[in-house]
């Protein structure tokens, strides 16, 4: 096999390896935030609205009441032959309707008219429990009266706060452990075998609601609240608080890297909110401070190996002539030693290490990692946009969705469009800050006349340019197939990574014109 062809493999394996190594960071997800979220793409078929006869009586072991006044109950009809539930013809209970077809699909029996019973008493057991676990935390009576604006967004809100409940149960030991006790107790109530689904059908429902929630990640948050924008009616969600300790308990990375740069997200998110700022735009805001802080810091840390990169890029006369000077290194041991020797005197003299880069790419190849965990972690990111696009969502995704394409109803750009600016930025930016210190380097070589051809020299200049074009189309791709937010994170790290480039040459020209 050619070398060539071994250095191209090499890298190929090198970009395959830093994807699988970008899903080493674990979710911040808890239990609990898994269960709100599937609540929100299976909210039941029940609404409780205002203006109706109803009330609803819940009373813990303790004696504590919650009682809610002037109910109606509103529930959803079922048509048997499109097989689908709805409440009118444009609010449609899409995500169930879709595990019913891809039941149907399998010829798997999913619903029938009679199920419905099955599935309002599921729905007022979870209401029971969810308001009961409101009352046990709060030691106190609830009375609410649902024709006051107040009392109903009380209600709402710890409805959908105590949510989980239909899956979870309160020690959170399992995200499926509550709903499976529900059905155990409706089927106990809707005891007609006809009118309870089927367990095949039971199987496809937790498989596809799984795989609806599989995709999230946007838990990492300092302050519990509602975030993102979630199945059913795109709904926000209740996430929880989550501890540095909590942190740690994910694993080291999460503990050491990706908590505290998720922390910095959300104060600064958090910050500029408080003071009138777009959601959008401080989620923008915060994402660009943290590139300037993450990549000082950064810059902090290899900054020798830095001015030894700027160094060689200086340095490269001298290198070429040195290479000019033993033309058939590729293929004598002897010029190749002696130009091996002549070249570790060289960077000796001038306290240079060769192999700095590699040092510096050791460094940064988990503080990546960390930063994509921190960026598609972040709740704070999930909540509000930016010229229409979500930084939570993909590049990829967004781009592969006909509907992003369209002017949205609240007008302005579309997202697609925003995401293909966004990425040919990054692309952009990536391109000129990887390939400028070669681009310099050709620049200052070309200053020394060649005597002939140097089969070596060329042999390692091409092998570098390999490595470079692996690495820039590695980043590039993982740009497209990561979250937005590190599509901003690259593109102000590559201004950054430019800037300091042009910095340090322009400060090693100056040094090496006074000596």
């Amino acid at each position: 096999m050619k070398k060539r062809t071994k250095f191209v493999l090499g890298g190929i394996a090198a970009v395959a390896g830093a994807l699988v190594l970008s899903g080493c960071t674990k979710s911040f997800c808890s239990n609990v935030d898994q269960g709100r979220m599937l609540y929100a793409f299976d909210p039941g078929i029940t609404r409780y609205e205002a203006g109706g006869t109803e009330t609803i009586n819940i009373t813990t072991e303790s004696g504590k009441t919650y009682s809610v006044s002037n109910v109606s109950f509103k529930y959803a009809e079922y048509d048997a032959e499109k097989k689908e539930f709805y409440f009118s013809q444009d609010d449609k209970l899409s995500y169930l309707n879709s595990i019913i077809s891809t039941a149907n699909s399998a010829g798997v029996q999913a619903i029938n008219a009679g199920t419905i019973n099955y599935l309002k008493t599921f729905d007022a057991e979870v209401l029971k429990k969810s308001l009961t676990q409101a009352l046990i935390d709060r030691n106190e009576n609830v009375t609410l009266d649902l024709s006051n604006a107040s009392d109903f967004e009380q209600f709402e809100r710890d409805r959908y706060y105590y949510s989980y409940i239909k899956f979870v149960a309160d020690d959170s030991s399992s995200v499926w452990k509550n709903w499976e006790a529900i059905d155990t107790e409706v089927r106990k109530t809707v005891t007609d075998p006809d009118y309870q689904p089927t367990s095949d059908f039971v199987a496809i429902y937790r498989s596809k609601m799984n795989s609806y929630i599989s995709q999230y990640r946007s838990c990492l948050t300092t302050k519990t609240d509602k975030y993102g924008s979630y199945g059913y009616k795109t709904s926000v969600v209740y996430i929880e608080a989550k501890t540095w300790a909590y942190a740690w308990q994910r694993g080291f990375f999460e503990g050491l890297l990706v908590y505290p740069i998720g922390w910095l997200i959300d104060k600064i998110a958090f910050g500029f909110a408080g003071v009138g700022v777009n959601v959008g735009a401080a989620a923008l805001l915060s994402i660009l401070f943290v590139t300037l802080i993450v990549r000082s810091l950064m810059m902090i840390a290899t900054i020798k190996q830095t001015a030894g990169n700027a160094k060689m890029t200086e340095l490269q006369p001298e290198i070429t002539k040195i290479q000019n000077k033993y033309p058939n290194a590729n293929t004598s041991q002897v010029e190749k030693q002696r130009m091996a020797e002549e070249m570790n005197r060289l960077y000796k003299k001038n306290k240079i290490n060769p192999l700095s880069s590699l040092v510096v790419m050791i460094i940064q190849f988990p503080v990546f990692i960390c930063v994509w965990g921190a960026l598609s972690g972040s709740a704070a990111l999930s909540s509000g946009e930016v010229l229409n696009l979500k930084l939570s969502l993909t590049i990829r995704e967004v781009l592969f969705t006909a509907s992003n394409w369209w002017i949205p109803e609240t007008g302005g750009i579309p997202s697609a469009v925003t995401a293909l600016f966004l990425f040919l930025l990054m692309a952009g930016a990536q391109a000129v800050s990887m390939l400028l210190p070669q681009w310099m380097q050709k620049a200052r070589a070309k200053k020394v006349a060649k005597t002939g051809k140097n089969p070596a020299a060329d042999s390692q200049n091409n092998k570098m340019k390999w490595f470079t074009y692996i690495m820039l189309a590695m980043i590039i791709f993982m740009g497209f197939s990561l979250v937005s937010a590190m599509g901003v994170y690259w593109f102000v790290g590559a201004l950054v990574s430019i800037g300091q480039t042009l910095i340090m040459q322009s400060i090693a020209a100056k040094r090496k014109k006074n000596n």
